[in-house]
């Protein structure tokens, strides 16, 4: 009897696709593969499916294959580019598959948007783009930051967020050829989507016979941005069961109203203040190993169910109980040659699968997608703590080894003017290392923008040719498209600028690059390039305070029901509640953060025109370049524009105040994680072990906190000390010295605010170890003494007369007893309950409940405030960069030939 055949149109080359083939054929099925390019493939060395090659892109090629091959049961694609045609040659062939005009509108992620917005499922806003035309146009209408990406991609290929204007450009240009490198598929149209806040989450469906089936609701981890890969997921999502079952009829709504009547879907949404909000909808498997994941916590075959079901045999939906599964991903740290790529460790029962994605030998290359991960691992537990753990500790005995490629260190800039200056190589090794991207593209940005403005304002005067600005514009947006990596390994004897400069000659001429420098000194260039830095820093630290702070709130309704100790002097006070200290740290973080806005409102002046110190005698216009810089002023005196570091020190004193404040925070929840207080608990993946005790668990986040802290304080006062003993003037030790450590103080001050929000986030409350010193009626005394004053008893002897109560407490006795013994001691005036007593507390800002509410409400408002306040500051940048943007391109357009 012939054995039934499968067909495979293409192939994911990661993830799932060669386990299909694999379990095809030991279901039985003669397994084929139709691909145009058989070399994309590195598993066919396998024989894991008799390849036919063709063009896949052609549905009636892919039944002319079909049509060859005896007693085909079914066809089916893995990969997104190909499953419209997949479906579409099924179809023709009778054979079981989805509707090929749902899945290409499902495909064009423009069409999808439309389709959902027009049956009211909630979605970002979204423009289509073309042209850079078209990204500016839509820019002026958004408000960053948004996520540009093709509108047929895959696997976060060409996604990325973007908080400027120039960022989306340069994600536009580079979208539209991401596919063309993959699939060789052209992607003319960009999606720009309205970035939506909040955790993300994705559903996975399968249809059949008009029935939708959600095999469950995960959670997604997701790399550092502006990419979007995603690194971990998490079965099922830590929500309450209602949650995932309202977010599985939410994300079947989508796939039904997009008419995806048959085979699995990807969900893909964020759960927002507002709700859940679909990002996109795939009309595929799940990629990223998540079928396997789920194969092993659901103890039955995705990919099984899939083939079967295309093959006509029908679905039955795995049973309803389940383990915890989590799968993890390893990305590449750099890109290079993989010399080592292998797990330390063996895995344990809870690990069921573990594999690497890259082989050692070849070359890997940083893409921000999905081909950046070189392994995975998954772990399967009745708990999905022990399941996320169990993943991570697999993922984490990952040893690598990347060789990179040498920098062209050797090459020689021309000096304009500067050979005679040739520094000693051995203070040139300490004081002018070259240049890495890494570390001074940053500054590279902020040069890059200020020679825009410059360049713009020079010709609008008339000081330099516009054919001369254009051309050296030109050349100055090319650096930037390339990232600057030409000045990668540059050696720079006397700066970053003048490396920067003699690019520029090298690509232009030395005499158009010398007119880049009339009427500007390296003095009032680097102060600009300071306030750009401390702008940047300043508005990115209050949007991680913005997070802990939305972090803070999210626990507070949950904690202002519950009775925990206050403390003073780490004696117990009163009854309080969590919510009543989330709020005093969330009041305390809105002050710090209003600092930060008056800070920024008040950097107004920018030093380009100032010179060395003294001005200039060209008749420049520097209220210009100040605005298309986002200033609001020119400098007024030149001095003052170039010598005073005042901006950088106050930011850096903010800086320092709120790392003093999250010390603070994280001191006390060390306390009340230990035994002796136990108050709260720190979940298995925010701690740690011990090397030599195994029953010790440290949550050594809130160390790390506290130890940012000494790193930001030691920032300021490094910068304070460089300060205070130089000259008033432009001086290396204010200008470098005394702004150098901004950079350290805000890495670990994120670090810092960012560990807070993931421990105020996932922390849980011991309820019964909050009340359970508490019980015994002493913290509620100062409230009876209140009571007996309010009836006439003078405070003091009420006090003295309680105290005397208190002291007489045989403390051998239970705490029921000792309770006892104050309620008929303290008549009619200690409190019945602790909840009583709490909401007794309403005055002076206690943690009583009306008071709670009464705060809430402010907390609310101050929040709102502060987030429009943040994005307001943040748009007005932004606009100044669009219309800088706009100057330049109308620079260039006037002269084509320049």
């Amino acid at each position: 009897m012939n054995r039934r055949s499968f067909l495979f149109v293409e192939s994911n080359t990661t993830g799932t696709g060669e386990l299909l083939m694999k379990r095809a054929r030991l279901l039985g099925f003669e397994t084929y593969l139709v691909t145009r390019n058989p070399a994309r493939y590195p598993f066919l060395k396998d024989s894991v499916a008799q390849v036919i090659e063709a063009e896949t892109r052609s549905p009636d090629e892919l039944v002319g294959v079909a049509m060859k091959l005896s007693g085909l049961a079914g066809i089916y694609s893995s990969s997104d580019y190909f499953v419209e045609a997949a479906s579409s040659a099924a179809m023709a062939m009778g054979l079981p598959a989805a509707n090929p005009e749902a899945i290409a509108t499902c495909r064009n992620k423009w069409k999808q948007a439309a389709e959902l917005q027009r049956q009211s499922i909630p979605i970002p806003e979204a423009r289509l783009a073309t042209s850079v035309r078209d990204v500016e146009n839509i820019l002026a209408q958004a408000t960053l930051p948004v996520v540009v990406k093709p509108v047929s991609g895959s696997g976060s290929s060409g996604v990325r967020l973007c908080d400027s204007a120039a960022a989306a450009i340069t994600a536009f240009d580079s979208a539209k050829s991401v596919l063309q490198d993959q699939v060789d598929l052209p992607s003319p149209d960009i999606l720009i989507q309205q970035y939506v806040e909040g955790e993300e989450y994705s559903a996975e469906i399968i249809a059949c016979d008009g029935t939708l089936h959600c095999l469950g609701i995960l959670a997604k981890h997701k790399g550092p941005p502006p990419c979007f890969v995603e690194v971990g997921h998490d079965f099922p999502a830590p929500l309450s069961e209602p949650s995932r079952q309202e977010l599985a009829s939410f994300a079947a709504g989508a796939v039904s109203a997009l008419g995806l009547n048959f085979g699995p879907s990807h969900v893909e949404f964020v759960i927002t203040e507002s709700g859940p909000v679909i990002i996109e909808v795939n009309p595929r498997l799940a990629g990223g190993m998540i079928p396997v994941m789920l194969s092993h916590a659901l103890a039955t075959s995705i990919l099984d169910m899939v083939i079967k079901l295309y093959a006509g045999e029908g679905f039955t939906p795995p049973h309803a109980s389940a383990r915890a599964g989590a799968i993890r991903f390893r990305l590449a740290p750099t890109s290079g040659k993989l010399k080592r790529l292998s797990f330390s460790r063996n895995p344990d029962p809870t690990v069921p699968e573990a594999g690497l994605l890259k082989s050692e030998g070849g070359d890997v290359q940083i893409k921000g997608d999905f081909r950046d991960r070189v392994a995975y691992a998954v772990g399967v537990a009745d708990e999905l703590d022990a399941a996320a753990a169990a993943a991570d500790r697999m993922i984490d005995s990952i040893e690598i080894d990347i060789e990179t490629a040498a920098g062209e260190s050797d090459k020689q800039d021309p000096r304009l003017g500067e050979g005679r200056w040739a520094l000693h190589p051995e203070a040139m090794k300490l004081l002018a290392p070259p240049i890495e991207i890494s570390r001074d593209g940053r500054v590279l940005q902020h040069q890059a923008a200020i020679d825009e403005a410059h360049l713009v304002m020079l010709a609008d005067q008339g000081l330099v040719s516009q054919a001369a600005a254009a051309d050296l514009l030109k050349h100055i947006l090319d650096l930037q498209d390339e990232g600057f990596q030409s000045l990668e390994g540059r050696e720079a004897p006397r700066g970053l600028y003048l490396a920067y400069e003699a690019e520029l000659a090298a690509r232009s001429s030395p005499e158009k690059a010398g007119w880049l420098h009339l009427a500007r000194s390296r003095n009032d260039l680097n102060a600009t390039i300071s306030l750009l830095v401390l702008r940047e820093a300043a508005c990115s630290i209050s949007q991680q305070i913005g997070i802990a702070q939305g972090a803070l709130l999210q626990r507070v309704e949950e904690a202002s029901r519950l009775v925990a100790p206050l403390y003073s002097q780490y004696q117990i006070a009163l009854p309080g509640s969590p919510a009543h200290y989330l709020l005093g740290v969330f009041f305390a973080l809105g002050r710090e953060r209003k600092r930060l806005h008056s800070l920024l409102e008040d950097i107004r002046n920018c030093p380009m025109g100032a010179g060395a110190g003294g001005g200039t005698s060209m008749q420049i216009d520097p209220s210009k370049t100040a605005s298309l810089l986002g200033f609001e002023l020119a400098p007024f005196n030149s001095l003052d524009a170039v010598a005073s570091r005042d901006h950088q020190l106050q930011g850096l004193s903010v800086f320092a105040s709120v790392s003093i404040l999250l010390s603070r925070v994280a001191q006390d929840l060390q306390v009340w994680t230990t035994r002796e207080f136990a108050l709260v608990d720190i979940p298995h993946n925010l701690a740690g072990g011990s090397s030599m005790l195994p029953q010790k668990k440290n949550p050594f986040l809130l160390e790390h906190i506290k130890g940012s802290a000494s790193t930001v304080i030691g920032a300021y006062v490094s910068a304070a000390t460089a300060t205070c003993k130089s000259p008033f003037s432009n001086s290396i030790e204010a200008s470098n010295y005394g702004c150098s450590p901004l950079r350290l103080s805000e890495e670990a001050l994120k670090r810092a605010i960012i560990l807070t929000s993931l421990v105020v986030k996932y922390m849980s409350f011991n309820v019964q170890s909050m009340r359970q010193n508490l019980e015994d009626g002493t913290a509620m005394t100062t409230v009876a003494a209140e009571r007996m004053a309010s009836r006439g008893v003078p405070f003091r002897k009420a006090h003295t007369l309680i105290g005397e109560i208190t002291r007489r407490l045989f403390l051998g006795s239970s705490v029921a007893e000792r309770r006892s013994e104050l309620a008929s001691q303290l008549p009619g005036v200690l409190p019945t309950n602790l909840e009583e007593c709490r909401d007794a507390l309403q005055f002076g800002g206690g943690p009583g409940r009306r008071s709670i509410c009464d705060q809430v409400s402010a907390a609310k408002m101050l929040f709102r405030d502060a987030q429009l306040k943040c994005e307001d500051i943040h748009e007005r940048w932004a606009h100044a960069e669009m219309h800088r943007k706009q100057k330049v391109k109308e620079l260039i357009d006037g002269h084509p030939a320049a």
